[in-house]
């Protein structure tokens, strides 16, 4: 399903934050050993090395698509393509098909003023900053129940935020625990006065009790304390009538070609 952009101008000046904070994002996991990135163009390219699709591809609109193709083929890992909706000519997307790429998947892109978010609600939960390779991994393991992984996709989920490599400056990764137990995480990208929200995931028994909501909102307030006056995410499927209960606005979406 397509979620067009919101036809108010309101927010239009947020889609350019929108759109680097997202690619940087991706272009992180090149932080791990081996990894590289790159700017091409008017886009961006990484490698993370981790053989899943997620962690190496290109995002935006390079000027030459067969030279670019020629790169990431080069790779031998699989990669993937990622476009803004918003800011993509006429045609573009027609090229990539023509090119042998496929539409793997799309996230609604979506920005909100922080002053009109409301404030989390703990109630029995506590909020824990990752800061050990213990917690790391607990991170890891609530995201991977989230989703429902296979071991293997599991295996390379870990691998791509393992500890330390992408705890590092410039992004917090939240625990958040009930009766100290691990179950919601969220993940705050701080850049360009941007809470830039990722990772919000919550284990499968613990999903329906708000959680996402509260994992959402408490990695908006950390970005609220580092300066930041917007929040911006990429909404999955599930996430996003939550995101747009509390007021977040689509104003892309990113669509990925395989």
């Amino acid at each position: 399903m397509i979620h067009k952009p919101s036809e108010s101008d309101k927010y239009h000046d947020m889609l350019p934050i929108l759109e680097a904070d997202t690619y940087g994002f991706w272009t992180d996991f090149s932080r791990r050993p081996g990894g590289e990135s790159g700017v091409d163009g008017s886009a961006v390219w990484w490698r993370s090395g981790v053989p899943f699709v997620t962690y190496n591809g290109i995002a935006g609109m390079p000027a030459n698509v067969d030279a670019t193709l020629e790169r990431l083929r080069g790779w031998g890992l699989p990669a993937r393509w990622t476009v803004s909706s918003a800011s993509m000519p006429e045609g573009y997307e027609a090229a990539l098909e023509a090119s042998g790429l496929r539409l793997y998947d799309e996230w609604p892109g979506m920005v909100a003023r922080i002053e009109d978010l409301p404030a989390p609600e703990l109630a029995a939960a506590t909020i824990e900053v990752v800061r050990t390779e213990g917690a790391s991994a607990e991170w890891s393991d609530v995201m991977c129940d989230a989703f429902g992984v296979s071991p293997e996709t599991a295996g390379f989920m870990r691998q791509a935020h393992a500890w330390p490599h992408m705890h590092q400056t410039g992004l917090l990764y939240l625990l958040v625990r009930i009766a100290g137990e691990a179950v919601a995480t969220g993940l705050l990208r701080s850049a360009a006065g941007a809470a830039g929200i990722y990772g919000v995931t919550v284990r499968r028994r613990f999903k329906r009790r708000g959680l996402g909501t509260l994992a959402t909102l408490v990695t908006v307030q950390e970005g609220a304390r580092r300066g930041a006056t917007i929040a911006i995410l990429q909404a999955t499927r599930e996430g996003f009538p939550v995101y747009e209960q509390l007021g977040f606005q689509t104003i892309t979406s990113f669509r990925s070609w395989r």
